[in-house]
């Protein structure tokens, strides 16, 4: 009892995160961190278009961690993008530190490299990809490069029609065959949309090069060997007939180095149904004809999480849903305020709990227009076990600490005073054992504005 107090007295009493706001000229669209000049701390880039300027002037600008882990007000440097960029991703091309800078639209990328404070071009590829030209809101990549034969050189995970082209800077490596769904739609204009499968990468004994997992939500594709030319193709088992939606994701929940598939279909509007099956691989390729674990919930949306909760290195789920009853929409349209729940369930190492483990309300400012509630899970305290940072107020965010009896504590670890609608994202700038976070707020009033909390 003295020794939970006293260790409960040391995280409260812990100095405050070093809070660093920078000011930029344009919108910030997206964020992304890396080291980009070898120092070993994290630099945070943001991608920034004004899109109301003609010309659009699109820039890469970098906030640069000085040596102490601070970040200055402006960042610098800059770097003007070509017009017709449509995402951004950083890629080592020559296996030499720091990562080249890739800016790519539909048609090709033009390669920058950082050298003595400064981006210099290093080379133009052309190639044709599902990537959007000209856009008004450019992000980063989510794919981008991963080095998948362990040789330095990032291979580029480029979405293509019916598939992902791998490559790297000088070649085409090869076609990998995935589940992109491709749509037109008319009204009054015309509009084509494709849909990507996430992506994950997974280790099969006795290989060196990681194979690739893409999962839609219907098929689960892989692709592994020799330059990736063995392809296996899974159908995800769907049960609602009446599915409204449905989404999926793959995480290694059962330790055994092959990826594990969450599945979560929704039904209806008001009377909203969701019903979410989890299957563990028993061997690479191989999942049970009936889920290890159905968790629903009725009149709430329902989205899991697959995070380590408790710290013991084991994958939980946690299921955020915000209740669609008299009462939470009540408090929506006369308090301006959201209930959200939180439940988890934690992994044993052979199997869920099938009772929720924790039950946690939160209260959070409602927004408005394309504002959001920023919120972002991660261990701020560096104590090993998952918090939650959110918008408790518009202009207030909080963080909450894990709590072994509660999920989260009913008192904020710590607050900061700032606008807490936009996107919230956990990283990793000094190594240490605590995640920091980056704020930043596309399309609302604050967009020029970007927080970096160091813990």
């Amino acid at each position: 009892m003295n020794g939970y107090f006293v260790l409960a007295v040391a995280l409260w009493a812990q100095v405050e995160a070093g809070v660093y706001t920078v000011g930029t000229g344009q919108p910030v669209w997206d964020v992304s961190v890396t080291d980009m000049n070898g120092d070993g701390l994290g630099d945070v880039l943001l991608l920034t278009n004004d899109e109301t300027a003609f010309p659009p002037r699109k820039q890469l600008a970098v906030c640069m961690a000085e040596v102490s882990g601070a970040y200055g007000r402006e960042p610098a440097p800059l770097l003007d993008l070509p017009v017709e960029t449509g995402v951004v991703f950083a890629a080592e091309v020559d296996g030499q530190s720091p990562r080249e800078i890739v800016a790519a639209h539909g048609t090709g990328a033009t390669v920058y490299q950082f050298a003595g404070g400064r981006f210099s071009v290093l080379e133009t590829v052309r190639f044709n990809a599902l990537y959007p030209t000209n856009s008004r809101e450019p992000c980063f990549a989510k794919w981008g490069a991963v080095d998948l034969q362990g040789d330095g050189i990032e291979e580029w995970l480029l979405p293509v029609a019916g598939g992902v082209q791998v490559r790297t800077l000088t070649r085409e490596v090869a076609f990998l065959s995935c589940d992109v769904v491709s749509e037109m739609r008319s009204g009054d204009s015309l509009y084509i949309i494709h849909r990507l499968p996430d992506f994950v990468s997974f280790t099969l004994e006795g290989r060196q090069a990681l194979g690739l997992a893409f999962l839609s939500d219907e098929f689960a594709d892989f692709a592994y060997g020799d330059a990736w030319s063995q392809q296996k193709r899974v159908r995800l088992p769907m049960n609602l007939e009446e599915k409204w939606d449905a989404s999926a994701s793959m995480k290694d929940i059962n330790g055994n180095g092959f990826p594990d598939i969450v599945i979560t279909q929704t039904r209806g509007t008001v009377r909203m149904y969701a019903e979410t099956h989890v299957y563990l691989a028993r061997e690479p390729f191989v999942y049970p004809e009936k889920p290890d674990a159905v968790f629903s919930a009725s009149g709430a949306v329902s989205s899991p999480l697959v995070m380590d909760v408790n710290g013991d290195e084991r994958l939980d789920l946690i299921f955020i849903r915000i209740p669609f009853g008299v009462k939470n929409l009540v408090n929506f349209f006369v308090r301006g305020k959201l209930a959200v729940q939180a439940e988890v369930h934690l992994f044993d190492g052979e199997k869920f709990n099938q009772e929720a483990d924790y039950h946690t309300s939160m209260s959070m400012d409602a927004p408005e227009g394309r504002e959001r509630v920023a919120y972002t899970f991660g261990d701020f305290s560096g104590d090993g076990r998952l918090d939650v940072a959110y918008g408790s107020k518009s202009d207030t965010l909080a963080v909450y600490t894990g709590d072994p009896e509660r999920f989260i504590g009913s008192r904020p670890w710590q607050e900061f005073k700032m606008p807490a609608f936009g996107t919230a994202r956990a990283y990793d700038l000094n190594h240490n054992k605590a995640r920091d976070m980056v704020l930043f707020r596309p399309g609302g009033d604050n967009a020029r504005r970007v927080d970096i909390l160091v813990f």
